[in-house]
């Protein structure tokens, strides 16, 4: 399975399991990017393939849900 590009422009939301804390940022940069700090503990996480995956694919979910609400 491959992270989907339909998602790079469109800002994700990731909450910091630590203090869920949200980071928001373009896919495009969740796709890129291997570790990060927190803004909210200054904890460093490491975003490997399987999290990024799961990411995008929550994402992905969710658009379609709300297309699909909008349509009706």
């Amino acid at each position: 399975m491959s992270i989907p590009q339909s998602l790079n422009g469109i800002d994700l939301r990731f909450e910091c399991p630590r203090c869920g804390h949200p980071t928001i940022r373009k896919g495009s940069w969740f796709k890129s990017v291997a570790t990060f700090k927190c803004e909210g503990c200054q904890t460093v996480m490491r975003l490997g393939y399987p999290a990024k995956l799961r990411l995008f694919e929550k994402h992905r979910q969710w658009a379609s849900s709300n297309l699909i609400s909008q349509a009706q």
